[in-house]
């Protein structure tokens, strides 16, 4: 009897420790990030006659932030970015920490000594044209800008609004051009070619929702500025749908199923970093350039990062580790001249063979890679440039410009 019920308790422990780890894996894998098969993202079809200011503003605000509660997403950690990635760089409320380019903020900010700073974006737009520093962009690209071949003339603010989506080197506030070009080159790209890619009504409603985000409905002139700015008809575009970049759509979570490319642009890396062997990434002006193959040994030996694990912010030990510590921690340790503004939600956002993917890529990366690709590092990465002197490119015009306004 004793022998029968031991074995009773043998066979009820076994089933209670299977029952432990299944219900184990079953909360693991509900933890997991889901993962959709929807079709690449493109570009909004619409009916320009008939769609209303307001469903621009709201189509405006999806592009922007990938939602219509951006608040709400911040409130979680995350990084309300959208299809336009606007908010990488750009400040449009107070809980963000996005400072490379000016300030999007929807109410004035009387605590600045900065008159336009004072203004909502649509507000400011009007001083921008009447500036003596826009003049000397006019005449800065009087031949065309060489980027985008666009001259500088927006007469009003709903069309410098236009222009500056266009061309962001026709005119850039002073503070915030890219170092050693005078504040003539600016870190933005322009937001209508690869990789971002934006269709000219989903620019005009980008505009719509700065223009109208106090709720001043009055102030819409998104469409019509267009139209006066290009001297056309704006026309719903056909066919978009293969123009866009084959990622999936879906939450972006990056999976080792997929290419380098696809994860640097599902998790839109190629918005600030310059990374050889990666196509769309060719043009990022915001953080370092990432050739971890020769960076990452060096920078885990600096005295920057050896301080950083003295203060107990930085643990990697290895290259490989750095890497993955500075994709998943950001802010364990700060490159020397850049900031601490990259997205800190990315730990939520790779499967760990997607992770693998993506550091393996950046380890292959070096200087002769970049080289090859004809990438150089930016003007504030302390290293220097990786060119030679006679291919070294230079930024800076030459052409002194006044301060003007902010």
């Amino acid at each position: 009897m004793a022998k029968k019920k031991s074995a009773y308790v043998v066979v009820f422990k076994v089933a209670l420790w299977y029952s432990f780890i299944l219900g184990g894996f079953a909360a693991y894998t509900n933890w997991l990030p889901q993962i959709r098969g929807d079709a690449p993202e493109a570009a909004e079809a619409i009916d320009v006659n008939n769609i209303t200011p307001d469903e621009l503003k709201v189509m405006g605000e999806s592009i922007i932030f990938g939602s219509n509660d951006p608040l709400g997403v911040l409130a979680k950690g995350e990084g309300p970015i959208g299809k336009g990635q606007c908010p990488l760089c750009h400040r449009f409320f107070m809980e963000q920490k996005a400072d490379r380019c000016p300030n999007l903020l929807a109410l004035p900010k009387p605590d600045v000594d900065d008159p336009l700073l004072k203004l909502t974006e649509e507000a400011r737009s009007h001083e921008r044209v009447k500036e003596s520093r826009y003049e000397e962009f006019k005449e800065l690209h009087k031949d065309g800008e060489k980027n985008s071949g666009i001259v500088p003339h927006a007469e009003t603010g709903g069309q410098y609004l236009i222009e500056s989506e266009y061309c962001p080197n026709c005119f850039v506030v002073m503070g915030f051009g890219l170092k050693g070009t005078n504040d003539t080159v600016s870190p933005m790209p322009i937001i209508n070619k690869p990789p971002i890619l934006l269709a000219d009504t989903e620019i005009v409603a980008v505009v719509s929702y700065l223009q109208t985000r106090d709720g001043d409905m009055n102030l819409w002139t998104a469409k019509d500025s267009w139209e006066e700015y290009w001297g056309r008809e704006l026309v719903s575009e056909a066919g978009e749908e293969e123009e866009v970049a084959p990622v999936a759509a879906g939450p972006p979570v990056a999976l080792g199923s997929e290419t380098p490319e696809q994860i640097v642009q599902k998790m839109t890396c190629f918005a600030c970093h310059k990374i050889p062997g990666i196509s769309i990434a060719t043009t990022g002006m915001i953080g370092p350039l990432l050739i971890e193959g020769t960076n990452s040994p060096n920078r885990i030996k600096s005295a920057e990062y050896k301080k950083a694990v003295k203060d107990g912010k930085a643990h990697a030990t290895t290259a490989r580790g750095y890497v993955i510590e500075s994709i998943m921690d950001p802010g364990a340790f700060i490159v020397p001249g850049f900031a601490d503004d990259m997205l800190k939600d990315f730990k939520h956002k790779f499967t760990v063979s997607g992770l693998d993917v993506l550091v393996d890529h950046l380890m292959a990366q070096t200087v002769e890679t970049a080289i090859a690709d004809g990438l150089d590092r930016l003007p504030n990465e302390k290293e220097g440039s990786i060119l030679p002197p006679s291919g070294e490119a230079k930024l800076d015009t030459g052409k002194p410009l006044t301060n003007g306004a902010g």
